[in-house]
């Protein structure tokens, strides 16, 4: 995993107004970023920021940290000169919050006033040319977290897709004009670097295991799974097949790759879904059909949720049910498994060249993305889903996905917009944060079934 967000947490206040509220703001905000956002290295001033002098020393110590990215809490007022000069000398993205007023008491006092001080302040920012992101609203309010988190975890994202490496084992199948791409175009958009690793170089290291090492990994799918189905030869191939790719990866530092998986690899029966499968489960993550601009979907969407994810064809449509199918041959995580079903390892289902998982995928809240490159610029393509508890209906793994728009307009869509027809789904609504990300990266989206 890349080296994530460095997070800066300060409270703010103009020195002359009441300390209660902003000491209390800062030790509670403080805490719940924490919580919310373990994955992040969250660094927090130990005292208020109440003037000039000590926002200038803050920004001194958050620079020594290397922040990525600031949240300005608004433990009260707080004047143009703090942020102003949080801003000049961190040169970072600011997250302005301010929390909902305290109850008033009509013969009391203002004991915040924020949410004047976040207009006022925002608009100085923005004038001064820095990038805020005003949010106002108590972190009680479901809505408010969700932006907060989305919009950190977004920027988590973006640094990690800076200097990623993603590995090429291999092209393109034959005649998948849909699997190119554009190296250099990847790059500018999103700074990933590509690097390439023939597919001879994965069949050399095949032959490289030590025995001992297959047999005790054919050993430990045996006992996980009923191999008795799998021809002759097809096992041992796929545990040379899941330790050379494991030791590939790591040699080659890449942090995620794709394959062409077939002809050549289907030639030597080892077409490799089901080790596809394994490696996700352990955060190695492998993207078939060597399309890269699905993989770029799985990685944003790992990098958001750290889970594997699917790579698959939409097949099907049930107008109905309002349900979408969506299959692949075998490649889907055995974490992904709908335990009500038979989850097996069996033969390739469709050239019966390698192994395969064959089973239903489980269920609940799902997003769909693509990245697509289309005239030479990068749409995200996104849907929201859930699916559902059914079992599969032809060979290989499935998840059938129902939607909230009509299923026949969605493909519609999807045909008039060009959209190729790998798609990367992870469990968990990141819609949202997916959005941000592309905000980002200056990257349209296309969102179909809202």
């Amino acid at each position: 995993m890349r080296e994530g967000l460095n997070l800066g947490f300060v409270t703010t206040l103009s020195g002359r107004w009441p300390r209660e509220l902003p000491e209390k703001r800062m030790k509670e905000y403080g805490e719940w970023i924490e919580k919310e956002l373990p994955d992040i290295n969250v660094i927090k001033t130990e005292l208020l920021v109440d003037s000039p002098q000590a926002a200038g020393d803050a920004a001194r110590r958050l620079k020594e940290k290397s922040v990525d990215m600031i949240v300005m809490l608004y433990g009260a007022f707080t004047g143009d000169d703090i942020p102003t000069i949080l801003a000049e000398n961190l040169e970072v993205p600011i997250l302005l919050w301010a929390p909902n007023e305290p109850e008033f008491h009509k013969d009391d006092r203002l004991y915040a006033n924020a949410l004047v001080a976040l207009t006022m302040n925002s608009a100085s920012l923005k004038k001064l040319g820095y990038v805020c992101h005003p949010v106002y609203g108590s972190k009680e309010k479901e809505d408010i977290a969700a932006r907060v988190i989305n919009l950190i975890k977004a920027y988590d994202t973006v640094k990690k897709l800076k200097g990623t490496v993603l590995g090429l084992f291999g092209y393109r199948p034959t005649a998948f004009y849909n699997s190119s791409f554009s190296e250099s175009l990847i790059r500018k958009t999103f700074g990933i670097r590509m690097e390439e690793t023939d597919l001879k170089v994965v069949f050399d290291e095949m032959e490289r295991i030590p025995e001992e090492s297959c047999k005790a990994d054919m050993a430990g799918m045996e006992s996980a799974y009923d191999v008795s189905r799998l021809p002759d030869g097809h096992l041992e191939n796929h545990s040379k097949l899941y330790l050379s790719l494991k030791k590939l990866m790591k040699d080659q530092k890449y942090d995620f790759a794709s394959i062409k998986c077939w002809p050549e690899m289907g030639s030597l029966h080892t077409t490799p879904c089901a080790v596809l499968g394994r490696l996700a489960d352990e955060g190695v993550n492998i993207g078939c059909e060597g399309d890269i601009d699905a993989e770029l979907a799985q990685i944003v969407q790992h990098y958001l949720t750290g889970r594997p994810t699917f790579i698959t064809d939409m097949i099907n449509i049930d107008e109905e049910k309002n349900v979408m199918t969506f299959w692949h041959c075998g490649n889907a995580a055995a974490s992904l498994r709908n335990p009500k079903y038979k989850f097996t390892i069996e033969n390739h289902p469709l050239a019966g060249q390698g192994t395969a998982f064959y089973g239903a995928l489980k269920e609940g809240k799902v997003t769909i993305a693509r990245f697509c490159n289309i005239d030479d610029q990068y749409k995200l393509f996104l849907l929201r889903g859930e699916a559902m508890d059914m079992d599969r209906y032809t060979k290989g793994v499935m998840a059938n996905i129902k939607v909230s728009s009509p299923v026949r307009s969605i493909v519609e869509n999807i045909l008039e917009e060009g959209i190729p027809h790998h798609y990367s789904i992870v469990w968990d609504d990141v819609a949202d944060q997916m959005i941000e990300v592309c905000r980002m990266l200056g990257i349209k989206v296309v969102e179909i079934g809202t």
